[in-house]
């Protein structure tokens, strides 16, 4: 008898849920008339879905759900859970990282699946996102239950309104002065002009420096533009200048190819300062 005939079962272990004490074998048959046998156990992975190739955000949400998203701790790391789909028969197996990725992405850009942060320390997400699809998968990064999204969401909301009204934006509790437009008017009932300085409880200039991790310097440079740039910006009065520093160390020495693609980059870039040393 042939050995093609004989070995074409594929055996593939399983466990459907994380408190199962044992796991089972489930055994699918191979046409082993067609193709190679390699191809043949890919399109049986596929078909059967032992291995997932294209992942919905609507099913990781809802595994996220069922095993990770608990109350007081309703997020979880995502690298942690793609280490996870390696290690626990109860999870889907995902054919490579990417899968997950672009599961993620889908996910982030609607505000029905996850919220995403950086970090979190003590009730307070760094980073944190909820409807924007634009996320890096990294070591990072953490999916938030979306109920505890939109109520973090909500809060933050609130807290910005509360600071305002403290500053005596709209609807606050602003300096009122004598003159028109509350300002203090001399004894002419002429209004004094504030030169920077007057006011000893306003800040005239802000300063900034971050460090930038290069494997997601696309996605927190773009973060920093819109969390912080724009706002600055949006005072109409307001000089913002935005300088880049880019600092790369080479123990071994660059390539040429890099030296040249970055010269030339940089170059049609604007690069003031373009040196390699």
């Amino acid at each position: 008898m042939r050995i093609s005939v004989c070995y074409k079962w594929l055996l593939c272990p399983a466990q459907y849920v994380a408190t199962d004490t044992k796991s089972t074998v489930e055994a699918h048959a191979l046409n082993t008339s067609s193709g190679t046998l390699v191809s043949e156990i890919e399109r049986t992975c596929q078909e059967n879905e032992l291995v997932i190739f294209t992942w919905s955000p609507v099913h990781l949400c809802a595994k996220l759900s069922e095993v990770y998203w608990k109350p007081g701790r309703p997020f979880v790391g995502a690298l942690t859970f793609w280490e996870d789909t390696l290690r626990y028969l109860y999870l889907p197996r995902l054919k490579n990282r990417s899968v997950l990725e672009q599961a993620i992405v889908s996910g982030a850009a609607t505000r029905h699946f996850f919220g995403t942060a950086y970090g979190e320390h003590d009730g307070v997400y760094t980073g944190f996102q909820l409807g924007n699809a634009y996320v890096q998968l990294d070591d990072t990064l953490l999916l938030i239950e979306p109920a505890a999204a939109a109520a973090y969401e909500e809060r933050q909301k609130t807290q910005k309104t509360q600071d305002k009204d403290d500053d005596g934006g709209p609807g606050g509790d602003g300096p009122v002065g004598d003159g028109p437009g509350g300002d203090k008017g001399d004894k002419d009932g002429n209004d004094k002009k504030g030169k920077k300085g007057d006011d000893p409880q306003k800040s005239y200039t802000f300063i900034g420096t971050v460090d930038v991790n290069a494997a997601t310097a696309k996605m927190r440079l773009t973060q920093i533009a819109e969390d912080v740039i724009s706002l600055l910006a949006s005072d109409p009065h307001a000089a913002v200048r935005v300088t880049v520093e880019i600092n790369a160390e080479f123990p071994a020495g660059a390539s040429d190819l890099i030296q040249r693609t970055v010269s030339e980059n940089a170059a049609s870039l604007g690069f003031k300062n373009r040196v390699w040393e």
